[in-house]
């Protein structure tokens, strides 16, 4: 078989694989010589390595298919599957030399469940059939489409080699309207609602820093953070509005990071209208599951964004294969990192996160995906939705044991405290005191500061004293308890306390702050 023979067997083969069995090209190499063909068959998986070579040795195709091996992993990496079913097939004008017995017999490997020679053997019988290989793996009969026999041995050179050109133009043109048809699925929209999102939130942060900071709990609260108790006064709109709001630059830039690449892609793949739905549901749920199980104020679009991430999550449901080529792994392994750390760091609100995940996979099951026709799963995905919605509400308002986060309820006690509000930065801290398995000394001082603010100097003065058992080198807790020592006329015990806020502030920077001085000058009033 001369090598205008073997071109044209090549993409013979190849064309009745493509355009009559229906497989893939997967990946090809450059100077076209070799080719990986796959295909969803009832069996499972199979991936076709299809190769040109001519090697006169043995020990050539050998070392050939262990290279081809290596390609096994990543081919699995990217089908998202480890069953793969993998066949290796050799076309070439004439078998190695040495080679005595059938190709498949002394061709063994780990990978390739069986290997294959197609070539001009004559007498010798060492040969696979074309038909052979069709029928090996594809399971069925399989007879050549027009022509009588795979080789045509007889026909002209320039006619061979213009029916190979048809039959390579013909598996582009078919492998061009795969490819089309394929990314078309990621194009559908384009991402104005992204966009304007993104512009949205930056609004947002921009108020929230004029009105007094967006790390200011009460300004947040203002603006329509999340907060358990204006919800359940009928504040419904909180659940919304959190999404647009951030507490602190870094929070908003890595929101808005995510937002750009996630809610870009979802909004290309469903179309704006979609989106919109996906997003708005994913953000509800989200605050809806923090507000079931967490007391802490909290806001960002985290919610919504893990919505985008359950978005994708259905789209790979819908077409695996296309997911794991593109994109898959690096979705799953960005959520499952964005997930652990979730799990990891108590301050971040791990409920909304999940909530807005699950959200928004079923909401983008509700919509399905564009041009692709009505499916049985929307109108339960959908009703899955609208329950998972007002189960997580109820379950909110009923909920009396939510998580707290001791560190979030202190600084916004102090944003309380800042704006006057004392009495209900001491509501506050007790509620969290209440809730807390263990004691906090921050807690505690902050109790002591609001209830001196308050004029409750007693009690001020238990709160300090709490503080100083549990944290012995607090200066500031001395300083304060001096101040309301001197408030209780008590001249002794405020001395000594000035004593030791002065010996624990020793040379550090927070001790600069404590005006010694104020004390000094108050306790020789009362002295």
């Amino acid at each position: 078989m001369n090598i205008a023979l073997q071109t044209h067997l090549y993409w013979k083969f190849i064309h009745r694989l493509v355009v009559h069995e229906r497989f893939r090209v997967f990946e090809r190499s450059k100077d076209k010589k070799q080719i990986w063909l796959e295909k969803e068959t009832e069996k499972g998986t199979v991936m076709l390595r299809i190769a040109r070579v001519e090697y006169d040795w043995f020990n050539l195709l050998e070392k050939d298919q262990l290279e081809a091996e290596k390609a096994a992993p990543a081919i699995k990496k990217a089908l998202g599957t480890r069953k793969v079913h993998f066949y290796n097939v050799y076309i070439t004008s004439y078998p190695p030399v040495d080679m005595d017995a059938p190709f498949k017999a002394v061709l063994q490997s780990k990978v390739f469940e069986q290997s294959f020679l197609l070539s001009n053997d004559g007498q010798r019988g060492i040969a696979d059939s074309p038909e052979g290989v069709l029928e090996a793996v594809l399971n069925k009969k399989a007879d050549w489409i027009e022509e009588p026999s795979p080789w045509n041995d007889g026909e002209p050179e320039e006619e061979l080699k213009a029916r190979t050109r048809i039959y390579r133009e013909e598996v582009e043109k078919q492998q061009e309207e795969i490819d089309n048809k394929e990314r078309s699925l990621f194009f559908y929209g384009k991402p104005l609602l992204t966009y304007a999102l993104l512009a949205s939130v930056f609004v947002m942060f921009f108020l929230l820093e004029q009105a007094g900071g967006s790390m200011n709990m009460a300004v947040l609260i203002d603006y329509g953070a999340k907060y358990n108790p204006a919800i359940m006064d009928g504040e419904w709109w909180r659940l919304l509005t959190a999404a647009f709001l951030h507490i602190g630059f870094f929070h908003l830039f890595m929101n808005s990071l995510a937002l750009f690449y996630l809610g870009g892609a979802v909004e290309r793949i469903f179309g704006t209208t979609r989106f919109l739905f996906i997003y708005a549901a994913a953000a509800v749920v989200g605050s809806l599951a923090s507000f079931s199980f967490n007391e802490q104020v909290s806001a960002g679009a985290s919610g919504a964004i893990f919505g985008c991430f359950g978005a994708l999550l259905y789209f790979g449901w819908m077409h695996k294969k296309l997911f794991f080529r593109t994109m898959g792994f690096n979705v799953l392994v960005i959520l499952a990192i964005n997930l652990v750390f979730g799990f990891v760091v108590p301050a971040i609100d791990n409920g909304a996160h999940i909530g807005g995940l699950v959200g928004g996979f079923l909401a983008a099951g509700a919509v399905h995906l564009p041009k692709s026709g009505r499916r049985k799963t929307q109108l339960p995905l959908l009703i899955g939705t609208i329950a998972l919605t007002c189960g997580l509400y109820w379950f909110g308002m009923n909920n009396e044991n939510k998580a707290g986060s001791a560190a979030m309820d202190q600084q916004m006690a102090r944003d309380l405290a800042e704006e006057g509000e004392y009495e209900e930065a001491r509501n506050l801290l007790l509620n969290t005191l209440e809730n807390s398995e263990t004691e906090d000394a921050q807690t505690l001082f902050l109790l002591g500061y609001t209830e001196s603010y308050l004029e409750n100097y007693e009690e001020a003065g238990r709160y300090f004293e709490q503080t100083i058992e549990m944290e012995p080198e607090f200066a500031e807790a001395y300083y304060n308890l001096a101040l309301t020592y001197i408030e209780l006329a008590m001249p002794d015990e405020a001395e000594e306390a000035l004593s030791e806020a002065k010996r624990t502030a020793g040379d550090r920077p927070s001790g600069e702050e404590l005006d010694f001085g104020l004390v000094e000058e108050r306790l020789e009033e009362i002295s």
